[in-house]
């Protein structure tokens, strides 16, 4: 297998429509052996809110891309959940920079 799976969670705010649903939004990313995301999944409730934000993230590097990562993120998704999914994404940074694979090649922030 070439990929890995990591995953964030992070407190919603109480004005978004899936609070109700979700007290969390979850965000899992599957990166490849050069930490290239490759898939995107989160809890956000709309399907497009869930596409674009992983639209957002597929293609960029979870190790060398992080500001150009949140600097999207901040650019283009406007939405009332962005703070939550940058702290989820954040837990995800954390998780690469603690993981055998990119701690043992040297990869860092």
């Amino acid at each position: 297998m070439n990929s890995y799976l990591f995953s964030g969670y992070a407190r919603l705010p109480q004005d978004v429509s899936h609070q109700n649903v979700h007290r969390r939004v979850g965000l899992v990313v599957e990166v490849d052996d050069h930490g290239v995301v490759t898939a995107c999944s989160s809890t956000l409730l709309m399907d497009l809110a869930r596409d674009f934000f992983a639209r957002l993230l597929i293609g960029h590097s979870v190790v060398t891309e992080r500001q150009e990562i949140e600097a999207a993120i901040h650019e283009y998704y406007l939405g009332h959940s962005k703070a939550a999914l940058l702290f989820a994404l954040h837990q995800v940074f954390e998780a690469v920079d603690q993981s055998a694979p990119f701690a043992a090649k040297g990869h860092e922030a």
